[in-house]
């Protein structure tokens, strides 16, 4: 089975890593849009444009599955036509787990577009949950960069997070978020971490086919600069690759 995993960046590269460890047997195609204007940038319309175009470009891949590793994009598969091939997200799976928890007060926490949306927010108070919801307009893109000045980053996060310090549980709605949880947790210490990542790769394992005999091969792609993504998958993960580039259409409306 070949899976394709899309963000906008480096941050499904914790999917990634999670898979490539639980399941070897597995092809994985990863695509890195990160040559295209932020996601959490972009109007409604928009972003619905380049997902599919996104979607379209990976259908050809030979991939039997894609998943969206983006907060932002997730928000639009609900509104686009349906993809050629089985796409999903990663809000669904956590909202899904989020059923089975038990908290009061939840601060969620994410960039511009996946806030607006109110994807998490209106499911979470359906789910009788409390929910402060805070926007964050540069942090991804700080990680993104590779800026992890100490200062900067818990002079950053302090701020985003200071309005919801009396949550029981923060919902982190960016794959990004997953390269800072150490600075998260030490500001917050006493306070759970809903990562969508790790409920994402929970319900991948329960629902992918069984385990084959085999070792999978792995590919990469980048809309953008493959040198630049090449280190930053190397610098946060660890991970060494050799990306190849992708072009997509600039529109599907134009097309």
């Amino acid at each position: 089975m070949t899976l394709a995993i899309c963000d906008w960046g480096i941050g499904g590269l914790g999917l990634f890593d999670l898979l490539k460890r639980a399941r070897p047997d597995l092809s994985i195609v990863y695509v890195s849009d990160e040559g295209f204007t932020p996601y959490t940038m972009l109007s409604k319309p928009e972003l619905e444009d380049r997902v599919q175009s996104l979607l379209g470009t990976v259908a050809h891949l030979g991939v039997d599955r894609c998943i969206l590793a983006s907060d932002a994009a997730s928000t639009t598969l609900d509104d686009i036509p349906a993809p050629q091939i089985k796409t999903t997200g990663v809000i669904e799976p956590t909202l899904r787990a989020m059923r089975n928890r038990r908290y009061r007060e939840i601060g969620v926490i994410g960039g511009r577009r996946t806030i607006l949306s109110g994807k998490y927010g209106r499911t979470l108070r359906k789910l009788h949950f409390c929910v402060l919801q805070r926007i964050s307009l540069d942090l991804s893109q700080s990680i993104e960069q590779g800026d992890f000045d100490p200062n900067r980053m818990h002079a950053l996060l302090h701020e985003l997070l200071e309005p919801v310090f009396k949550a029981d549980a923060i919902l982190l709605a960016s794959t990004h978020y997953r390269l800072v949880v150490p600075v998260i947790q030490e500001l917050m210490p006493h306070t759970d971490l809903i990562d969508p990542t790790q409920d994402t790769f929970d319900e991948l394992m329960r629902t992918l086919p069984q385990a084959e005999e085999k070792v999978g091969e792995y590919s990469f792609y980048t809309t953008g600069d493959e040198a630049h993504f090449q280190q930053r998958a190397h610098e946060a993960y660890g991970i060494e690759i050799r990306p190849g580039h992708l072009d997509l259409p600039a529109s599907v409306m134009a097309a």
